[in-house]
């Protein structure tokens, strides 16, 4: 017998416009005994035709803002033979984007990039060419993708955040976004090993040596088709930083947007009210957590272990509380360091003995070159994924017959 695990919070129920939109997903099963085909028809419309991918804000006027690592932006256009976007920036520190044109990656300036905020002048639009020579007659998937942290090597956040307001091009029109339910949602939180801080090697000491696009986290979602969030920041600790600054990852993750602080300058660890994210808007099946190398707990810092281990139980009791009992906690230790890993496994017990599902997530032995600031390049980020992936699936059970509907 084969089973096909349906899963129904994905969608609301259809409107009536909806309703006449209905895609039909051809699922080959098989198994040492029978081959079975079966036909599933599914709704696959977006809700909206820009579909924003990530923590954002989002403004009546329609445009959004947004700084975290990973965040897209999806559209599917037809009508023209090329398509911009309107985009301007907050802060001074560069931003850099991948373009993907019916999944293809742009070239640009910037390696492994297609463009960069870095000559952008603050406050002003700017029009940004996506993709270019396409044939207005068919229709073109278009994804914007930031590939940088919020504010790369900053210890103190200041507003460093990019703002979308449309796509444009000459007769285009946006169309509903056809696409396939992603399987699952899986949210990242962590520092320069989960941003994927210089994993192009041999590269400039800037931004552009990260990409977010390239890094572990992210092939993680594109191997389990999953939609993600992420919150990373390179240098930034859970209790303690590794080379200076007040505000901690701990107290990033409750933010909307990673760079905007409190209005009290005497308060690192706050932000603005309206900046604080709903952690109801957007449940993830899985939580994946890698920070504890900046925190150090060796040496003169062993003495940070209470307060570590205190301020991480306190982020994933808060989150399972937060996301439900179906929320599956990954915590990781390495590549970079093994000293917290004796700390994340005794924060799994006591997780475990609330009833809340926490399974540790083995990033050690895999190598940090020179050539890549002492950090996993491309390479390793390859390997990490696929090491992920298999403790992932292997703890949620997931396979590649399970769809979500």
């Amino acid at each position: 017998h084969v089973a096909i695990w349906l899963k129904h919070r994905w969608f609301k129920r259809p409107t009536k416009q909806q309703r006449s939109l209905v895609g039909c997903c051809r699922i080959g099963l098989t198994s040492s005994m029978q081959v079975a085909i079966l036909t599933v028809c599914c709704i696959v419309v977006a809700a909206s035709p820009l579909r924003i991918v990530g923590r954002h804000r989002s403004w009546p006027d329609g445009h959004v803002d947004f700084d975290h690592p990973g965040v897209k932006i999806v559209a599917r256009v037809t009508g023209a033979a090329s398509v911009s976007a309107v985009m301007s920036k907050v802060g001074s520190i560069e931003n850099v984007f991948v373009v993907y044109c019916d999944g293809v990656a742009q070239a640009g300036s910037r390696p492994k990039a297609t463009f960069s905020t870095k000559l952008w002048t603050e406050g002003t639009k700017q029009s940004v060419p996506l993709c270019s020579g396409l044939d207005a007659n068919a229709e073109h998937d278009i994804v914007i993708f930031k590939s940088t942290e919020a504010q790369w090597m900053d210890i103190k956040p200041t507003p460093n955040h990019v703002s979308f307001y449309e796509m444009v091009g000459i007769g285009m029109r946006l169309l509903p976004s056809l696409v396939r339910p992603q399987q699952h949602r899986i949210e990242f939180l962590g520092d320069s090993l989960t941003a994927g801080f210089c994993n192009l090697c041999e590269q400039e000491h800037s931004p552009a040596a990260e990409s977010f696009a390239l890094s572990w986290p992210n092939l993680v979602c594109e191997q389990l088709e999953a939609e993600c969030h992420a919150a990373a920041w390179s240098g930034y600790g859970m209790v303690k930083n590794c080379c200076g600054g007040d505000t901690l990852m701990s107290d990033v993750w409750l933010r909307t947007l990673a760079s905007t602080p409190s209005d009290d300058a005497s308060d690192p660890h706050g932000t603005t009210a309206k900046n604080i994210w709903n952690f109801k808007s957007w449940i993830p099946d899985a939580v994946v957590i890698n920070l504890g190398t900046n925190d150090g707990l060796t040496g003169s810092r062993e003495e940070l272990i209470p307060a570590y281990n205190a301020t991480y139980l306190d982020l994933v009791k808060s989150a399972a509380v937060a996301y439900g009992e179906q929320t599956h906690f990954f915590l990781a230790c390495g590549p970079q360091l093994n000293s917290y890993c004796d700390p994340v496994r005794w924060i799994i017990g006591q997780a475990n003995a609330m009833g809340i599902k926490a399974t540790f997530l083995d990033h050690r032995g895999f190598a940090c070159p020179e050539s890549c600031c002492e950090h996993p390049g491309a390479d390793q980020d390859r390997q990490m994924a696929e090491s992920t992936v298999k403790q992932v699936k292997a703890a949620m059970g997931w396979s590649v017959w399970s769809i979500y509907m």
